[in-house]
């Protein structure tokens, strides 16, 4: 399956574009100086033809695998995955690469293409439009001296302006499931010179907080990976301190909707069903705002 097929870049096509015309619509549009025409044009052609690239390498590595030259596996991968390979479970889950996907070189290369991709994703020039962060921060009413949770922080999206919110005597507590995310977010910290922020890699099933230390727990774009979230949240209560809020933000379920960046309808969490998943734990709907144009936005408290 080509790059191309298996994306849907530019629109859903069940066959590859042709790329003369395309060449063909390119050159007109650069003689006509139409350059905003032009971008979506080279675009395609790009896309496409790093597609047929990346076909021809998969053949080769599984070449080198099935010959067993293992070195030339490895500079097969890292060379594909440079050049922006995606489909880590298919390398990872095919047998005719058994040579070398079982081995930790493999899946560490693996793991590092996968986390510069998704840190690609979370920092997108576009994701201010869509993710209105200092709307986000303005109800979030954090205040100096707070102690706040970025749960799954990712990037450090949010890291670093909940870290300048809550000044020197404040503390945030970024985690992750993943150490590639904490060394990023490290980087970043150690660029920016700011010095309250604690890391903190955790499991997928526990929060892994203080007892009665949080003020303010922030899950963005982070509860749809949580399989058993009434249970996870039973595990955040007891970090919250006496006013302590949980905040989710996530995305509305629409199986319907073409988002770029959303999780498969599988995975979207439709709110009514979070609002009960939450109740179970013992919160209950504190505020909600309904201003972002792809989530919701809520905060709950601890039920009475």
């Amino acid at each position: 399956m080509s790059l191309w097929t298996a994306t849907g870049v530019a629109g859903e096509v069940d066959q590859p574009p042709d790329r003369e015309a395309l060449r063909r619509q390119l050159a007109e549009a650069l003689a006509a100086d139409d350059l905003d025409g032009s971008v979506p044009l080279a675009e395609q052609i790009a896309f496409a033809e790093l597609g047929d690239y990346l076909d021809a390498s998969y053949d080769l590595l599984r070449i080198h695998c099935r010959r067993g030259d293992e070195e030339a596996a490895f500079e097969t991968v890292e060379a594909m995955l440079d050049a922006g390979y995606w489909d880590f479970r298919r390398l990872l889950g095919d047998e005719d690469l058994a040579l070398v996907n079982a081995t930790e070189r493999f899946r560490s290369m693996v793991r590092a293409a996968w986390s510069k991709q998704y840190i690609g994703m979370l920092e997108r020039d576009t994701r201010d439009a869509m993710q209105h962060p200092d709307e986000i921060m303005d109800r979030l009413e954090i205040q100096p001296g707070d102690v706040v949770a970025d749960i799954g922080a990712g990037s450090g999206y949010f890291t670093v302006p909940i870290s300048r919110a809550v000044g020197t005597r404040g503390r945030v507590i970024a985690t992750d499931i993943r150490q590639e995310m904490l060394d990023y977010i490290s980087n970043r910290l150690a660029a920016e010179g700011i010095e309250n922020v604690e890391l903190v890699r955790v499991e997928p099933d526990d929060p892994g907080l203080p007892a009665g230390k949080v003020d303010l727990v922030l899950m963005v774009d982070v509860m749809h990976y949580v399989k058993e979230r009434a249970a996870y949240a039973r595990k955040l209560r007891p970090a919250l301190t006496a006013d302590g809020r949980l905040v989710v933000i996530d995305f509305r379920y629409d199986p319907d909707a073409e988002r770029e960046f959303a999780p498969p309808p599988e995975q979207q969490v439709p709110r009514e069903t979070l609002d009960r998943e939450m109740a179970e734990a013992g919160f209950e709907v504190a505020a909600a705002y309904d201003f972002l144009p792809e989530q919701y936005f809520v905060v709950y408290r601890p039920a009475e």
